[in-house]
């Protein structure tokens, strides 16, 4: 079976108005340092030895910020794919995490415990979510066949793909930390299958990092 390095690459940091919200699936822009920075990890990307021959990203415009300028760079054709669109949180969305523990006291808590049941209400659970994700990954890795390849998403994207490679229940998966412009080196297969080689860490300087 084929195997197909591929970078996985969440986007950059958000407007402050939106930090601390529950924004998930729905179309928020980024700050201008998260824009700025946006383009510089797209030129170092760029830049790799060997090149990636496959981008793809969600169609949200904070993913695409990286994806389109690297794929222009690359001269490809910039491959959108619906199904790595990030969790959608139903009513939570664009509510302050404070809003939400007002409305119902407990609720991130019982989400935290159990990302199934405590999803927030009209949403998505996390099953349902890693199933999309993970139908869409196997798509693109097929699809991929071997050459080099970056997706660039989001998250909770990048969470459901090393629960897989790591074998990790939801409750786990929802501990790993993933910085925004964090690049995380993998190889995959169209089975699920695949290596992971490194932690999230965002390659950028130290100046253009804004992970919290």
């Amino acid at each position: 079976m084929t195997d197909t390095p591929t970078l996985l690459v969440r986007h950059g940091e958000v407007d402050a108005a939106h930090k601390g919200t529950f924004y998930g699936g729905a179309e928020v822009p980024l700050s201008a340092e998260g824009a700025r920075a946006s383009l510089i990890l797209a030129e170092q990307l760029a830049a790799r030895r060997p090149a990636p021959q496959v981008v793809v990203s969600s169609p949200l415009s904070r993913a695409r910020a990286v994806g389109e300028p690297l794929a222009l760079a690359l001269g490809l054709e910039l491959w959108i794919e619906p199904g790595l669109i990030e969790l959608d949180r139903g009513r939570w969305t664009h509510l302050h995490h404070d809003q939400v523990e007002a409305a119902e006291p407990g609720a991130i808590a019982r989400y935290l415990a159990d990302p199934d049941a405590g999803a927030a209400p009209g949403g998505e659970t996390e099953s349902v979510f890693c199933a999309r994700v993970w139908t869409a990954l196997d798509a693109v890795i097929a699809r991929a066949a071997g050459r080099p390849t970056v997706i660039v998403s989001h998250g909770h994207v990048i969470r459901a793909t090393l629960r897989r490679l790591r074998a990790w229940d939801a409750v786990r998966s929802l501990q790993e930390f993933v910085p925004y412009h964090a690049v995380v080196q993998t190889t995959l297969r169209p089975d699920g299958s695949g290596q992971l080689h490194g932690q999230p860490e965002s390659i950028l300087p130290e100046a253009l990092r804004r992970a919290r």
